[in-house]
């Protein structure tokens, strides 16, 4: 069975926080040669949460940025769940959107905002335009079924039992399944090599490892495993797998209440950079990373340091902006035109951001990656419209204490058109996993309830033919 798309959303239980969902966070545009097609229209509604309780949202539509030629927004102002509508006309290019970094910024004033006992919250809607070009010859994609897992362990951070970790795989020129094959930097102690199946034209691969019950994982609380995937001799692309420890806490005395925990959220953990098909880039741009602190439930002043820029890339003087007490921080990291950010054969990488807030360090890994212009080719037939979901969440991600419900529902969409309907199902089906293991529900809508999360759960829906 093949998987022609898939989309994923973590689901996490912790207390009382405020939350902003957009209904819609990325749009695109249909387009010609170089701008927007024809007069267009979309909305994305506005919720606002602390804990699964909503509160008021507002937004003032002349804080947000930047203001881009072609591109009008106005907003409904209801007094709790505002709608924007996003206008273009053929006066918006896709130079003038390269230019304003596709992301527009909205300042969503909740509860009342920092002001009126609330916070001002930035949230971001990323625009592109469906460029109408010849067709070249088809890119790959790497497709990784597992990012990331947390292995339980005692309060001496050793592994309580033995257990697996299950990585899929394929590789897809175009929409075509390919040969897969991987290999895997050196694996800490405690983790070897269960099985290592390559990936067929019919059947993606799968690297299966071994946890060592009571294993202390080389000492270190979390780390990384590179995973190198090749179609024959050619080496597509690397990919970075993340174990972490969840380390139970030894039993003692009831005490007082513990200081409130310090934690940092980033905005932006992974960035793609169109490229022409040497690897180099096609436009200057940007990356704009925004940042909080928080101790406990209240913002907290929050500085970041950068490392590991490749050639290329540069954070320039005044784009370091630390985040206070009332509002986010942002990085924005500047990608020179014609830059091969590091080696025209190099298609990804990560960037190390150090955030310092309340006198702790948290490091976190902005990860980038090409896409890549196939080269020009003789004229052929048009290819298959690309595939994408999204999904929606009725209750937000976030649950307090194990309480609470939400619905799930995914959203598909071909050329940038919805799918529903008749049309959708022959595409395919739609089937809902809870990490790497099927729910058993089929359609477009998930529900989950807090009980089902212990303290994060990664849902995936993917459209399978």
């Amino acid at each position: 069975m093949s998987v022609k798309a898939r989309s994923q959303v973590t689901v996490l239980d912790i207390t009382d926080g405020y939350t902003v969902n957009l209904s819609t966070d990325s749009y695109t545009f249909a387009g010609d040669t170089t701008k927007v097609k024809s007069a267009q229209t979309f909305s994305t509604t506005i919720s606002a949460y602390q804990g699964t309780k909503p509160v008021s949202a507002a937004v003032d539509v002349t804080a947000i940025t930047p203001t881009v030629t072609g591109l009008t927004i106005s907003s409904d102002n209801d007094a709790s769940s505002p709608t924007l509508t996003f206008s273009a006309t053929t006066a918006l290019t896709a130079a003038i959107l390269d230019t304003a970094g596709h992301a527009i910024t909205i300042p969503v004033e909740v509860n009342g905002g920092s002001g009126g006992g609330g916070v001002t919250i930035n949230k971001s809607v990323n625009l592109s335009i469906a460029l109408t070009g010849g067709t070249g010859a088809a890119g790959y994609t790497v497709l990784m079924g597992n990012e990331a897992q947390v292995l339980t362990c005692d309060k001496d951070g050793k592994t309580t039992a033995a257990t697996q970790i299950t990585i899929p795989f394929s590789i897809y020129q175009g929409t075509a399944r390919k040969a897969a094959t991987v290999t895997y930097s050196t694996l800490p102690t405690g983790i070897s090599l269960n099985k290592n199946t390559a990936g067929t034209t019919s059947a993606e691969g799968k690297l299966i490892l071994d946890v060592a019950s009571g294993s202390n994982l080389g000492g270190a609380d979390s780390g990384t495993i590179t995973l190198t995937f090749k179609t024959g001799s050619t080496t597509i692309g690397t990919g970075i797998f993340t174990w972490s420890k969840s380390i139970t806490g030894a039993t003692g005395q009831q005490g007082n209440t513990g200081t409130a925990a310090t934690n940092v959220v980033c905005g932006n953990e992974a960035a793609t950079i169109a490229c022409t098909k040497d690897g180099k880039v096609l436009a200057a741009g940007t990356i704009v990373v925004p940042f909080a602190g928080y101790i406990g439930t209240a913002r907290a002043a929050c500085t970041v340091a950068v490392t590991d820029l490749p050639t290329g890339m540069t954070v320039a003087s005044g784009n370091n902006v630390a985040a206070t007490t009332s509002k986010d921080g942002s990085l924005t990291i500047t990608v020179a035109k014609d830059a091969n950010l590091g080696s025209n054969t190099t298609y990804n990488g990560e960037i190390t951001l150090t955030f310092t807030c309340n006198s702790q360090t948290f490091v976190k890994k902005l990860g980038w990656s090409k896409s890549m212009t196939g080269a020009t080719g003789a004229q052929g037939n048009p290819g298959d419209d690309a595939i994408a979901i999204a999904i929606i969440s009725s209750n937000g991600t976030v649950f307090k204490n194990s309480s609470g419900t939400t619905t799930l529902t995914a959203y598909v969409y071909q050329g940038g058109v919805p799918v529903t309907g008749d049309a959708l199902t022959a595409l395919g089906t739609l089937t809902w996993y809870k990490g790497d293991t099927a729910t058993g529900t089929t359609g477009t809508q998930q529900v989950v309830a807090a009980t089902d999360v212990s303290n994060t759960a990664v849902y995936e829906v993917r459209l399978e033919a």
